[in-house]
């Protein structure tokens, strides 16, 4: 079955909601799950570096025997963010990883 591009999501046309709408910015959370190791963190933490993704936040956590890593994203679209989750994934030592997009009041 053929799809036409006016019949697509309206997300797939926009990288980047924000310009869209005044007063907001969008910023993306990656809830990480590893294992209890360090050099996870120093992989990832590289990646995105390398990526020159702009990192806002970005939190490390023991629990038991995994690390939870939250890390928050801004100036990229959703799209994007998509990718670098993808990304992320495929390091040794990721376990999961969980994409949440969010809008908050700029400024």
């Amino acid at each position: 079955m053929h799809q036409h591009a006016s019949s697509q999501p309206a997300a797939d046309h926009v990288e980047n909601w924000s310009q869209h709408l005044p007063g907001f910015q969008l910023t993306h959370t990656l809830q990480l799950v590893s294992v209890a190791s360090l050099d996870v963190v120093s992989r990832v933490a590289a990646h995105l570096e390398e990526q020159q993704a702009s990192v806002n936040h970005f939190a490390v956590r023991r629990s038991g025997d995994v690390l939870d890593q939250t890390i928050v994203l801004e100036g990229i679209g959703e799209r994007r963010a998509r990718a670098l989750r993808e990304q992320l994934l495929i390091l040794d030592g990721v376990l999961r990883i969980r994409l949440e997009h969010r809008f908050g009041r700029s400024g």
